[in-house]
Protein backbone atom coordinates (compact mmCIF):
# COMPACT_ATOMS: atom_id res chain seq x y z
CA UNK A 1 0.00 0.00 0.00
CA UNK A 2 1.31 3.43 -0.90
CA UNK A 3 2.11 5.41 2.19
CA UNK A 4 0.62 8.88 2.38
CA UNK A 5 1.96 11.62 4.60
CA UNK A 6 1.59 15.31 5.30
CA UNK A 7 4.34 17.82 4.68
CA UNK A 8 4.95 21.53 4.22
CA UNK A 9 7.02 22.85 1.33
CA UNK A 10 8.19 26.34 0.38
CA UNK A 11 9.23 27.16 -3.17
CA UNK A 12 11.56 29.83 -4.48
CA UNK A 13 10.74 31.10 -8.00
CA UNK A 14 14.30 30.66 -9.23
CA UNK A 15 14.46 27.08 -8.05
CA UNK A 16 11.05 25.80 -9.12
CA UNK A 17 11.81 22.59 -11.02
CA UNK A 18 13.92 24.47 -13.52
CA UNK A 19 16.10 21.47 -14.17
CA UNK A 20 13.00 19.37 -14.91
CA UNK A 21 11.40 21.83 -17.33
CA UNK A 22 10.56 20.56 -20.76
CA UNK A 23 12.76 22.35 -23.28
CA UNK A 24 14.63 22.01 -26.50
CA UNK A 25 17.44 23.82 -28.30
CA UNK A 26 16.83 25.56 -31.60
CA UNK A 27 19.05 27.81 -33.78
CA UNK A 28 18.76 31.48 -32.95
CA UNK A 29 20.56 34.67 -32.08
CA UNK A 30 20.40 37.45 -29.52
CA UNK A 31 21.20 41.16 -29.51
CA UNK A 32 22.72 42.25 -26.23
CA UNK A 33 22.05 45.58 -24.54
CA UNK A 34 25.33 46.96 -25.91
CA UNK A 35 24.42 45.97 -29.48
CA UNK A 36 26.59 42.86 -29.64
CA UNK A 37 25.08 39.96 -31.61
CA UNK A 38 25.59 36.38 -30.44
CA UNK A 39 24.41 33.29 -32.32
CA UNK A 40 23.96 29.67 -31.37
CA UNK A 41 21.46 27.13 -30.10
CA UNK A 42 18.94 28.67 -27.71
CA UNK A 43 16.87 26.73 -25.21
CA UNK A 44 13.10 27.10 -25.48
CA UNK A 45 10.92 26.44 -22.45
CA UNK A 46 7.62 25.23 -23.89
CA UNK A 47 6.14 23.84 -20.68
CA UNK A 48 7.18 26.83 -18.57
CA UNK A 49 7.24 29.73 -21.07
CA UNK A 50 7.67 32.40 -18.38
CA UNK A 51 11.33 31.36 -18.18
CA UNK A 52 11.75 32.57 -21.78
CA UNK A 53 10.95 36.03 -20.43
CA UNK A 54 13.70 36.03 -17.78
CA UNK A 55 16.81 34.70 -19.55
CA UNK A 56 18.19 32.60 -22.37
CA UNK A 57 20.64 29.73 -22.33
CA UNK A 58 22.68 29.69 -25.51
CA UNK A 59 25.24 27.19 -26.80
CA UNK A 60 27.82 28.04 -29.42
CA UNK A 61 26.69 26.40 -32.68
CA UNK A 62 30.05 24.86 -33.56
CA UNK A 63 30.52 23.48 -30.05
CA UNK A 64 26.95 22.14 -30.07
CA UNK A 65 27.61 20.15 -33.26
CA UNK A 66 30.59 18.48 -31.62
CA UNK A 67 28.83 17.91 -28.30
CA UNK A 68 25.08 18.62 -27.82
CA UNK A 69 25.70 18.47 -24.06
CA UNK A 70 28.16 21.34 -24.12
CA UNK A 71 27.53 23.83 -21.32
CA UNK A 72 25.22 26.70 -22.23
CA UNK A 73 25.89 30.35 -21.41
CA UNK A 74 23.27 32.05 -19.27
CA UNK A 75 22.23 35.52 -20.46
CA UNK A 76 19.73 37.34 -18.24
CA UNK A 77 17.08 39.84 -19.25
CA UNK A 78 19.16 42.79 -18.01
CA UNK A 79 21.83 41.89 -20.58
CA UNK A 80 19.41 41.37 -23.46
CA UNK A 81 17.73 43.69 -25.93
CA UNK A 82 16.21 41.18 -28.37
CA UNK A 83 16.43 37.55 -29.36
CA UNK A 84 14.97 35.25 -31.97
CA UNK A 85 14.64 31.48 -31.95
CA UNK A 86 12.56 29.00 -33.95
CA UNK A 87 10.75 31.81 -35.75
CA UNK A 88 9.73 33.52 -32.49
CA UNK A 89 10.87 37.07 -31.80
CA UNK A 90 11.34 38.41 -28.29
CA UNK A 91 11.64 42.11 -27.36
CA UNK A 92 12.58 43.60 -24.03
CA UNK A 93 9.47 45.25 -22.64
CA UNK A 94 9.15 47.12 -19.34
CA UNK A 95 5.99 46.10 -17.54
CA UNK A 96 4.94 46.14 -13.90
CA UNK A 97 2.40 43.39 -13.31
CA UNK A 98 0.31 45.00 -10.57
CA UNK A 99 -1.86 41.88 -10.34
CA UNK A 100 1.06 39.70 -9.36
CA UNK A 101 3.70 41.69 -7.49
CA UNK A 102 6.39 39.38 -6.11
CA UNK A 103 9.87 39.54 -4.64
CA UNK A 104 11.40 39.38 -8.10
CA UNK A 105 9.59 42.63 -8.90
CA UNK A 106 11.85 44.42 -6.46
CA UNK A 107 14.53 43.90 -9.10
CA UNK A 108 13.85 44.29 -12.79
CA UNK A 109 10.43 44.70 -14.31
CA UNK A 110 11.85 44.09 -17.77
CA UNK A 111 10.71 40.96 -19.57
CA UNK A 112 11.66 39.36 -22.89
CA UNK A 113 8.15 39.13 -24.35
CA UNK A 114 7.22 37.26 -27.50
CA UNK A 115 6.35 39.70 -30.28
CA UNK A 116 2.95 39.11 -31.87
CA UNK A 117 2.80 42.12 -34.19
CA UNK A 118 4.51 45.44 -34.79
CA UNK A 119 3.46 48.69 -36.41
CA UNK A 120 1.13 51.42 -35.21
CA UNK A 121 -0.23 48.73 -32.91
CA UNK A 122 2.38 46.66 -31.10
CA UNK A 123 1.47 43.50 -29.24
CA UNK A 124 3.40 41.06 -27.08
CA UNK A 125 2.47 37.91 -25.17
CA UNK A 126 3.09 38.03 -21.42
CA UNK A 127 2.98 35.13 -18.97
CA UNK A 128 2.66 35.70 -15.25
CA UNK A 129 5.17 33.93 -13.02
CA UNK A 130 4.73 31.19 -10.43
CA UNK A 131 4.71 32.35 -6.79
CA UNK A 132 8.05 33.37 -5.29
CA UNK A 133 7.17 31.29 -2.26
CA UNK A 134 4.36 28.91 -1.54
CA UNK A 135 3.32 26.85 1.47
CA UNK A 136 1.42 23.58 1.16
CA UNK A 137 0.14 20.88 3.49
CA UNK A 138 -0.90 17.57 1.97
CA UNK A 139 0.38 14.45 0.29
CA UNK A 140 3.28 14.54 -2.13
CA UNK A 141 1.05 13.27 -4.94
CA UNK A 142 -1.51 16.01 -4.33
CA UNK A 143 1.26 18.60 -4.20
CA UNK A 144 2.59 17.52 -7.60
CA UNK A 145 -0.91 17.70 -9.08
CA UNK A 146 -1.33 21.18 -7.60
CA UNK A 147 1.91 22.42 -9.16
CA UNK A 148 1.01 20.99 -12.58
CA UNK A 149 -2.43 22.60 -12.40
CA UNK A 150 -0.89 25.95 -11.46
CA UNK A 151 1.48 25.75 -14.43
CA UNK A 152 -1.38 24.85 -16.78
CA UNK A 153 -3.35 27.85 -15.48
CA UNK A 154 -0.38 30.15 -16.05
CA UNK A 155 0.06 28.87 -19.61
CA UNK A 156 -3.62 29.50 -20.39
CA UNK A 157 -3.73 32.79 -18.52
CA UNK A 158 -1.32 34.77 -20.68
CA UNK A 159 -2.03 38.38 -21.59
CA UNK A 160 -1.69 40.14 -24.93
CA UNK A 161 -0.16 43.48 -23.99
CA UNK A 162 -0.74 46.20 -26.58
CA UNK A 163 0.17 49.80 -27.33
CA UNK A 164 -1.00 52.05 -30.14
CA UNK A 165 1.26 54.82 -31.47
CA UNK A 166 2.90 56.65 -28.55
CA UNK A 167 0.73 55.33 -25.74
CA UNK A 168 2.78 54.82 -22.61
CA UNK A 169 0.42 52.37 -20.92
CA UNK A 170 0.23 48.73 -21.94
CA UNK A 171 -3.32 47.42 -22.31
CA UNK A 172 -4.40 43.80 -21.99
CA UNK A 173 -6.18 43.16 -25.30
CA UNK A 174 -8.45 40.55 -23.71
CA UNK A 175 -9.94 43.16 -21.37
CA UNK A 176 -9.62 46.38 -23.38
CA UNK A 177 -12.22 47.85 -25.75
CA UNK A 178 -10.24 47.39 -28.96
CA UNK A 179 -12.87 49.23 -30.99
CA UNK A 180 -11.07 52.39 -29.85
CA UNK A 181 -7.95 51.23 -31.71
CA UNK A 182 -9.84 50.68 -34.97
CA UNK A 183 -12.06 53.78 -35.07
CA UNK A 184 -9.84 55.50 -37.66
CA UNK A 185 -10.04 52.49 -40.02
CA UNK A 186 -13.75 51.69 -40.52
CA UNK A 187 -13.34 48.51 -42.54
CA UNK A 188 -11.13 46.94 -39.84
CA UNK A 189 -13.56 48.12 -37.16
CA UNK A 190 -16.54 46.56 -38.91
CA UNK A 191 -14.74 43.26 -39.51
CA UNK A 192 -13.68 43.15 -35.87
CA UNK A 193 -17.19 43.95 -34.64
CA UNK A 194 -18.66 41.22 -36.83
CA UNK A 195 -16.10 38.62 -35.73
CA UNK A 196 -14.67 38.23 -39.23
CA UNK A 197 -11.13 37.82 -37.89
CA UNK A 198 -12.15 34.80 -35.83
CA UNK A 199 -12.77 36.82 -32.67
CA UNK A 200 -16.04 36.85 -30.78
CA UNK A 201 -18.37 39.38 -32.47
CA UNK A 202 -19.18 42.60 -30.66
CA UNK A 203 -22.92 42.88 -30.13
CA UNK A 204 -25.06 44.88 -27.76
CA UNK A 205 -26.73 42.54 -25.31
CA UNK A 206 -27.92 42.28 -21.74
CA UNK A 207 -25.94 41.06 -18.75
CA UNK A 208 -26.65 37.39 -19.47
CA UNK A 209 -25.52 37.81 -23.07
CA UNK A 210 -22.32 39.56 -22.01
CA UNK A 211 -21.57 36.76 -19.56
CA UNK A 212 -22.07 34.15 -22.29
CA UNK A 213 -19.77 36.09 -24.63
CA UNK A 214 -17.11 36.30 -21.91
CA UNK A 215 -17.40 32.57 -21.25
CA UNK A 216 -16.90 31.88 -24.95
CA UNK A 217 -13.82 34.08 -25.02
CA UNK A 218 -12.34 32.17 -22.09
CA UNK A 219 -13.24 28.77 -23.53
CA UNK A 220 -11.77 29.61 -26.94
CA UNK A 221 -8.97 31.87 -25.79
CA UNK A 222 -6.43 30.87 -28.43
CA UNK A 223 -8.97 31.45 -31.20
CA UNK A 224 -9.77 34.85 -29.67
CA UNK A 225 -6.06 35.67 -29.47
CA UNK A 226 -5.52 34.68 -33.10
CA UNK A 227 -8.46 36.86 -34.13
CA UNK A 228 -7.17 39.86 -32.19
CA UNK A 229 -3.68 39.55 -33.70
CA UNK A 230 -5.17 39.13 -37.19
CA UNK A 231 -7.10 42.38 -36.66
CA UNK A 232 -3.94 44.14 -35.46
CA UNK A 233 -1.97 42.94 -38.47
CA UNK A 234 -4.72 44.03 -40.86
CA UNK A 235 -4.84 47.45 -39.21
CA UNK A 236 -1.05 47.83 -39.37
CA UNK A 237 -0.99 46.87 -43.04
CA UNK A 238 -3.48 49.64 -43.79
CA UNK A 239 -1.80 52.30 -41.62
CA UNK A 240 1.78 53.52 -41.80
CA UNK A 241 3.52 53.67 -38.43
CA UNK A 242 3.99 57.21 -37.13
Amino acid sequence: MTKKYTFVVFLLFIGISICKAQYNYQPGYAILSDGTRISGMIRIFDDEPWYNQRFIRIKDSAAFVKDPNVKAKLVKVDELKYYEVAGRKYDKVHYVDLENLQLKSLGTNDHMMERLCTGRINAHRFYQYPPDTEGYIGTEEDFKKKIEQEKADLRRGYKILTQKDNESKLQNAFDYDLQKYFEDTPDVLEKYKSGSYGNQPIVKRGLAGRMIAMAKKNAFKQEEADGIVAAFNDYNSKNVAK
